[in-house]
């Protein structure tokens, strides 16, 4: 079935694996388990993730799992997507790692973020993860630059940015539930990415159509 699926949508067709995890968009099981996860990723008084649905009660949070997943497949263009990728240990979904870009044929340019459930962080899970997903941009879609951000006070999301070679690339304030929230912009180009490169990364899947939802073919 998940064959004859990727044959009319090669993006279920698509696998990149670490020594480790692998990555690949979710399946009935790994949502039943995402929504799961959800339910704990941070310990109380952190800073909070930019994706304010993750904090929401339950059972609205594991709705809007759902809904988020379900649209980003729903409004999937060569122009705009969002890849949604859940990050698979032993075979069981414990986390998210996604990627988007506008306009990518173009620009060459991709966005990320990703969340970890809290009983599997402190693993390097999370930086195995963005590892695989830039192996897959730069390697695969011939992306030249790779963006994401931190939340003032999400030390570890900023230690695996630079960990993985990223420089800082600005800052912005905005308004979220009543307080002033600061959020740091960070950079990888293509260059230095080949200096960070992470070994024993594979990619599957990688078909003409496949590149062609991405604009990349």
């Amino acid at each position: 079935m998940s064959e004859d699926l990727a044959g009319l949508w090669p993006l279920f067709g698509l696998r990149v694996r670490t020594p480790r995890l692998e990555l690949a968009v979710p399946d009935t099981p790994d949502l039943l388990n995402l929504a799961q996860a959800s339910g704990d990723i941070q310990p109380a008084g952190e800073a909070r993730y930019q994706k304010a649905y993750l904090y929401e009660p339950s059972p609205d949070r594991e709705r809007h799992l759902l809904q988020r997943h379900w649209r980003a497949l729903a409004h999937w263009r060569p122009e705009s997507w969002d890849l949604h990728l859940a990050i698979r240990v032993g075979g069981v979904a414990i986390g998210v790692q996604n990627m988007w870009a506008s306009n990518f044929g173009t620009v060459r340019v991709v966005e990320t973020g990703s969340w970890i459930t809290r009983s599997r962080q402190g693993r390097e899970y999370g930086t195995e993860a963005r590892a695989a997903v830039l192996e897959f941009a730069f390697a695969h879609l011939g992306a030249l630059e790779a963006h994401t951000s931190y939340v003032d006070g999400n030390v570890a999301s900023e230690t695996v940015s630079r960990r993985l070679g990223y420089i800082y690339n600005g800052r912005r304030a905005y308004e979220r539930d009543g307080v002033r929230t600061v959020e740091h912009c960070m950079l990888l180009e293509a260059a230095t990415w080949e200096t960070y490169r992470a070994p024993g990364i594979s990619v599957g899947g990688i078909t003409p159509a496949c590149l062609e939802l991405f604009g990349a073919a």
